[in-house]
């Protein structure tokens, strides 16, 4: 029994800390993109008034620095002070008033405040041209505290930057003199790219949830083999590889199916597209939830097969009906790492090229695993938008990765996710409002999830919100069922 327990302890404790490991990743991956915009975006233009008097280039400074994203200022320096700023024009400061210069090539530094700004955090770049004279961008520590606020979301109970022999500036801005962060269980990923470590402490909640399943679940096996238990033990706290047996094993014996969720037309409640839902009804525990089973899926060399079965038993599905009044959006969910897999795009392309004029085909990714800026995925996304397949973020929210994610790739719709419609009841509509505003600026269309009142559906309107699905429309059906939903509805559009 005590031998059991432990086991269970142990595995519990590798589940926390590869979870912290995922989202210390994520982050570290965001802030490297945060800093390398800073440093590569129009680094030439900046670079060239580099030595040059501050009367003659302060308004072309200050125009550069609009340009360039999450800047606070851009400074040049000549012999090792800073003379000239984007923000407050000629000025006198040593460089090391913001940083040590680096023996060679670029040095950052994280800072409590800055002599014109106390008491609000920044991370200094300096990116030398010649000996101690060079740019000097600063950074705003909100960018970065919004960058590890995301990590909260998954999980974390907090997470930081730290930067060795400055400090640590935390998911709410605050800037931190020592080290670490105070934590009981907590891992440090370092970037690959720049001098900074992410360092990510689970919640309270989710290690004892963790600790508790898992010496609830150890401890029974070790007591007994009843059935119910190890149907628990299997569907909420199995380790990863029998989990991943159970799925794999589940798709063979076809206890996998897809579901469908009609999104509509706010104004006109029409159906314009569907979402492939999948669901896993288990032959002798039924129904398991894909909470359980896809985080893991989407982890492991599972995911090829699980978004290959989605993809054909979808596209399949709206190939058996009659073509419809108006063309329809099918969209199926994507990992990030489906794009990186190889055969993936020639999987899509070649399901594209067997679909009807009147089917247009939608790939939805999350945004909680950040999309890599690899050449294999930036490849991927052009390819499959040239076949004519489009994309959508999903789970939009206000954070740093979502803007950057709509500058670094070509999506073409933006769904809120559903706690932020579920605001609207109570009159919180300003994040819907600042998105739908972003979505115009790029050129985008928003998706509204989760609507379930009548009034959720008025403020979505008023809002200027043109798309949106929930419960208040329609619940996710199978196949066969969807026909009578879609094609009155599509009727009623051209009308």
């Amino acid at each position: 029994m005590l031998s059991t327990v432990s086991l269970g302890e142990h595995f519990a404790m590798r589940a926390i800390l590869e979870n912290e490991r995922l989202i210390g990743n994520d982050l570290a991956a965001s802030v490297d993109s945060v800093l390398s915009s800073a440093s590569a975006r129009s680094r030439a233009n900046v670079e060239a008034l580099a030595g040059l008097p501050c009367g003659e280039i302060e308004r072309k400074l200050a125009e550069l620095e609009t340009h360039l994203l999450y800047i606070r200022a851009v400074a040049l320096v000549e012999n090792s002070r800073v003379y000239c700023s984007s923000a407050l024009g000629p000025i006198d400061v040593p460089l090391s008033a913001y940083l040590e210069p680096a023996h060679s090539g670029q040095s950052i530094a994280l800072l409590g405040q800055t002599p014109f700004q106390p008491g609000i955090p920044v991370l200094a770049l300096f990116n030398p041209t010649s000996g101690n004279s060079g740019v000097l961008y600063v950074i705003e520590g909100d960018y970065l505290a919004d960058v590890l606020a995301h990590g909260v979301r998954y999980g974390a109970e907090s997470a930081a930057l730290a930067i060795d022999g400055n400090g640590v500036l935390d998911d709410h801005g605050r800037f931190h003199s020592g080290s670490t962060i105070h934590a009981v269980h907590s891992t440090e990923v370092t970037s690959h790219a720049w001098p900074f470590a992410i360092q990510v402490a689970s919640s309270p909640g989710l290690v004892a949830r963790k600790r508790w399943g898992y010496r609830l679940a150890f401890g029974a096996v070790g007591l007994l083999t009843d059935g119910l238990i190890a149907a628990l033990y299997l569907l909420a706290f199995a380790p990863r590889r029998l989990l991943l047996g159970a799925v794999r094993h589940g798709l063979k014996r076809g206890e996998f199916h897809v579901v469908y969720q009609p999104i509509v037309a706010v104004t006109s409640r029409s159906v314009v597209g569907v979402e492939a839902l999948l669901r896993w009804h288990h032959a002798k525990w039924g129904p398991v939830s894909p909470a359980v089973f896809m985080d893991e899926v989407e982890s492991s060399d599972m995911l090829a097969e699980v978004t290959r079965f989605v993809l054909q038993t979808a596209l399949a599905d709206m190939n058996a009906y009659p073509p419809a009044a108006s063309p329809l959006r099918i969209a199926v969910n994507v990992a990030p790492r489906d794009l990186e897999r190889k055969g993936f795009v020639d999987e899509v392309a070649a399901a594209v090229k067997s679909l009807p004029p009147h089917l247009n085909l939608v790939l939805e990714l999350t945004e909680r695993f950040l999309l890599s800026d690899s050449a294999r995925t930036s490849a991927a996304f052009a390819a499959l938008k040239a076949e004519g397949v489009k994309f959508a973020i999903d789970d939009f929210g206000t954070e740093y990765s979502n803007l950057d994610l709509l500058r670094r790739f070509p999506f073409d719709y933006v769904k809120i996710d559903r706690q932020f419609v579920a605001q609207v009841d109570t009159g919180g509509t300003d994040l819907i409002t600042g998105v739908v505003a972003l979505a115009r600026h790029f050129g985008l269309q928003v998706i509204a999830k989760g609507v379930e009142t009548q009034s959720q559906h008025d403020g979505l309107l008023a809002l200027g919100v043109p798309y949106a699905q929930g419960y208040l429309y329609q619940r996710p059906v199978a196949a066969q069922m969807l026909a009578a939903s879609i094609r009155p509805s599509v009727a009623m559009a051209n009308n």
